[in-house]
């Protein structure tokens, strides 16, 4: 009997997990350094992530794929990114916003 039960109770698991769509992925700069605490968030709802300190994210929804998301994040320019199927959408690069630009042109070896 207790088989059985266990048999049934393995068989079920997938079932739970089948309401949720799912995509990782990771910020980076220019550079291809990660970027901490960028801003992705579903567009037209109110789901929204933040990357950690290696740039990662994951987002969950019920929504069925074809996803817009909107990435933002201070001293980089706004990104969307268009997600047609669930997994992982790899490095994602946001580009330096121009307030950014003139910090680091302004900084050079010379001034440490």
């Amino acid at each position: 009997m207790r088989l059985v039960t266990l048999m049934l109770l393995f068989g079920l698991v997938p079932l739970f997990g089948l309401g949720q769509n799912k995509i990782e992925g990771k910020i980076v700069d220019e550079l291809g350094f990660p970027v901490y605490l960028a801003s992705v968030e579903l567009s037209g709802t109110d789901i929204v992530t933040h990357t950690d300190y290696e740039g990662f994210f994951m987002l969950t929804s019920e929504k069925s794929f074809h996803w817009k998301i909107n990435i933002t994040s201070k001293g980089y320019k706004p990104e969307s990114f268009f997600v047609l199927d669930g997994g992982n959408a790899g490095n994602i690069v946001l580009e330096f916003d121009a307030e950014m630009k003139e910090l680091l042109q302004g900084t050079s070896s010379a001034d440490y």
